[in-house]
């Protein structure tokens, strides 16, 4: 596949109102071959409203993906684990994310290594439960992200200062990783 996403067929798990799918869009990819999935009605409804009438859009559970095995080059998730509390459910969506992507396909990943101490609603994926989650699988994961107390605070007064935090691994809440299906 390389870096054309023209014929990629690319899911993403718990599209919201459908922000990656467009910019899958933008980078080349193909509105027929884009498909969306997230448990909120009212999210997808209003991510209909904003992507070409050729994007599938689904609601739907992700722990029971309604799509063909190895259907999808691409599936991409962005901060969805952090909101699944329980392990059997996270287990159990991994599984199916596999299921669904093609031998050799990817899984781009995004979502918080660290809790958030103010939301006991979400609690953080470390790159060891990835792991565990992703078996046989070639993973490569990285730190992204400047966290957002720091964030917060240094914005308003030096977008270079914190642009040069985001390079100091231990400062960044986020994962940023590919997990390829061996």
């Amino acid at each position: 596949m390389g870096s054309d996403l023209s014929q990629a067929k690319i899911l993403e798990v718990g599209c919201g109102t459908g922000y990656f799918l467009r910019e899958f869009i933008k980078w080349g990819a193909r509105p027929e071959n884009i498909t969306g999935i997230d448990l909120l009605e009212e999210s997808v409804a209003y991510a209909r409203t904003r992507c070409p009438p050729t994007v599938r859009l689904e609601t739907g559970s992700a722990a029971e993906l309604p799509f063909p095995g190895g259907h999808f080059d691409i599936v991409l998730q962005s901060t969805v684990f952090t909101s699944i509390l329980d392990s059997g459910l996270r287990r159990q969506v991994a599984g199916e994310m596999l299921r669904v992507l093609r031998p050799g396909g990817l899984i781009l990943w995004y979502d918080f290594t660290v809790d958030n101490p103010f939301n006991p609603d979400v609690a953080a994926v470390k790159a060891r439960e990835i792991r565990q989650l992703f078996p046989k699988c070639r993973i490569d994961l990285r730190r992204a992200t400047l966290a957002p107390p720091l964030l917060r605070k240094l914005a308003p007064l030096s977008w270079t200062a914190c642009y040069l935090l985001s390079k100091i691994p231990f400062l960044c809440s986020h994962l940023l990783g590919a997990i390829r299906k061996e």
